[in-house]
């Protein structure tokens, strides 16, 4: 966990390699603050791209989210609904670099897609933080930053590290082309020649071992389910 913690803080402040930096987020220094929908604090908005589909998006987000939020297969996306172009995963932040603070934050976030939007929406946001004297986990719902000075730079803290890794998140999504046509059987993680590794990411996340000989890519996702891939495409599928 603590790994991933400091991946997502790490694209926060830099853009993927190898990715094109023309439309970029990142570069405007884009902030996405806190609000309040009833009696919870949370994160909630939309980013526009032009010139994109909305099943190109939806492709982009869950691959951004698949490589940056999971160890090993979909294990950092609790939901995924295909046909609706909605998912929910858990976002666990840290402290920016070079902010004196030392807090891990979580939240869960959904992201869905309609008519050329990425629609976000943080809420259930937390904080373990190493200023307070009980390192319980503490909702912001409980916090007062009217009148405790400590408790507004926490939630400054948030905002400034939920805005860099959405920023990245918006970078990957204008920048990158997926390749993803199969979308009924994404919908249904059914396995099948011919699909592509992006589609195979998006379907079942990272496999739990992959490896290269005599010019084909071996993805293991258990000791049943093994796809074989040449040049970029499912040539072979065992379960």
């Amino acid at each position: 966990m603590i790994k991933k913690l400091f991946l997502i803080i790490a694209l926060g402040v830099s853009c993927v390699s190898g990715i094109a930096q023309d439309n970029t987020f990142s570069e405007t220094g884009t902030q996405y603050p806190l609000s309040a929908d009833g009696k919870k604090l949370v994160v909630s908005g939309f980013a526009s791209f032009s010139g994109k589909t909305d099943a190109d998006i939806f492709a982009n987000a869950m691959l951004w989210a698949v490589e940056n939020l999971c160890s090993e297969l979909r294990d950092g996306i609790t939901e995924v609904d295909v046909k609706k172009m909605r998912f929910t995963c858990n976002l666990v932040l840290g402290s920016m670099p070079n902010s004196g603070m030392e807090n891990v934050y979580n939240c869960q976030a959904i992201f869905s897609v309609a008519s050329g939007r990425l629609i976000y929406y943080l809420s259930n946001i937390s904080v373990t933080a190493k200023s307070f004297i009980s390192k319980n986990v503490t909702p912001f719902e409980k916090l007062n930053p009217e009148k405790k000075e400590s408790h507004k730079e926490i939630m400054d803290d948030f905002v400034a590290s939920e805005s860099a890794t959405l920023n990245n998140m918006f970078d990957f999504i204008a920048s990158n082309r997926p390749s993803v046509r199969h979308w009924d059987e994404i919908g249904i993680r059914k396995p099948i020649v011919g699909m592509t590794m992006d589609e195979c990411l998006i379907a079942f996340g990272k496999p739990k071992t992959d490896y290269e000989s005599n010019g084909e890519t071996q993805w293991m996702y258990s000791t049943s389910f093994i796809l074989f891939f040449k040049d970029g495409k499912v040539c072979t599928v065992i379960k």
